[in-house]
């Protein structure tokens, strides 16, 4: 969490924006509080860069709706969905999204600040993801949205910020011509070799994610990354670090024939029988993030609405020294601009045209993202979502 920037939007709808959550490859999410109620809320807003290009609008507006639908469990509750904050007059209309706000971690800071889970802990996160994921297979969708910075880790248990390619992009960004560029951080065999995705596909990208949690690294991360697509579609994954008692369950995720993979409801029950809500009963996270979720919880309560005005009306001026009137202003003394956003890796993506409502992936390649311990340090310009130059 970190400041609000000199460009940020300070209202959504009736929502006061307080701070930076996190800031991915496609939007920044926003802790904000509603002016109506006083409750905190979390407000994903999408890049201006995107806002305006209509293939993005709609992907946007599908993965708002596919939240709604899923809404309960594991997955925050819409509480608005708007496109006219406050914004300069110029540049797209705004895009936004406004859920509950529920104090957690996400993966990818929470592996950073205490390392791999144990493994009573994995069975929870992998549980509840796979108790989600039976939800959305059931109603005949795929979500291929997880990845260490979409999964949440709050005290009661696991939730889920983002849905769909923009919530788990590696990479996602506007081309000449009105044309959307975006690229998946973790990809599966049959994406590599340009066939459909299926309920299946959801499960290799969740032992992906659960072989991260248990390790801090991803399989098949190792070696150059323009030979990532390769090792997925035929190296086998290196689990000897991950807890005997799971190895065999995460093997048949990463299976590469999608007919060999389990279903995400045999995934719930082999991890949780009594759910994943019944095994986290009386706290699962480990005490270093317990104290962080709590930690945030109370700085985000402390949070003031800011005031329009920066100092007050009748603050005194104090008077300028007569060298500092000529003198230039210091390199150092002068803010520093935002990260520049790019993309993941310098391969190319697949693009769509603006006239196309879907969202193109790079089948020749993929980054695998925040796959390494990391200390607790300032936010990171896409943390969880993109490598450290820089969840929400």
């Amino acid at each position: 969490m970190e400041a609000l920037r000199q460009d940020d939007p300070r209202r959504f709808g009736r929502f006061t924006a307080l701070a930076r959550f996190h800031e991915g490859a496609s939007a920044v999410r926003y802790v904000a509080r509603d002016t109506a109620t006083g409750e905190v809320a979390l407000i994903t807003a999408a890049r201006p860069e995107l806002a305006g290009l209509p293939a993005y609008r709609r992907r946007f507006q599908a993965e708002a709706r596919t939240a709604e639908r899923l809404a309960g469990g594991w997955v925050a509750e819409p509480l608005d969905t708007g496109e006219e904050p406050e914004a300069p007059a110029e540049g797209p209309e705004p895009l936004w999204t406004a859920a509950g706000y529920v104090p957690a971690l996400p993966l990818a800071e929470a592996i950073g600040i205490a390392g791999p889970l144990d493994e009573r802990a994995l069975r929870i996160l992998g549980a509840g993801i796979a108790e989600i994921l039976s939800r959305v297979h059931a109603a005949g969708a795929v979500l291929q949205g997880l990845a260490p910075g979409t999964v949440l880790l709050a005290a009661d248990g696991p939730r889920l910020t983002a849905f769909g390619p923009l919530g788990a992009a590696a990479s996602a960004e506007a081309r000449p011509g009105g044309q959307l560029s975006v690229r998946l951080g973790y990809l599966t065999p049959e994406q590599i070799e340009g066939k459909e995705v299926s309920a299946a596909s959801d499960l290799f990208v969740l032992g992906l994610l659960l072989a991260y949690a248990a390790t801090g690294t991803t399989p098949f991360t190792e070696g150059p990354a323009e030979e990532a697509a390769r090792r997925i579609a035929e190296d086998e994954p290196e689990l000897d670090a991950v807890p005997e008692a799971l190895r065999e369950l995460i093997t048949r995720c990463l299976a590469k024939d999608p007919a060999e993979r389990p279903t995400a409801g045999t995934v719930a029950a082999q991890l949780a029988l009594e759910g994943a809500a019944g095994l986290a009963r009386g706290g699962w996270l480990p005490e270093p993030l317990a104290a962080a979720v709590a930690d945030q919880e109370a700085r985000v309560l402390a949070l003031d609405v800011p005031r329009e005005d920066s100092e007050p009306e009748d603050a005194p001026t104090a008077p300028e020294p007569e060298d500092a009137r000529t003198a230039p202003e210091p390199e150092d003394a002068r803010p520093l601009p935002a990260p520049a956003d790019g993309p993941a890796s310098g391969a190319p993506a697949a693009v769509v045209p603006a006239g196309d409502g879907g969202i193109g992936e790079d089948r020749g390649t993929t980054r695998f993202l925040n796959t390494g311990p990391r200390t607790r340090g300032p936010p990171a310009a896409d943390r969880g979502c993109a490598p450290a130059s820089g969840a929400g």
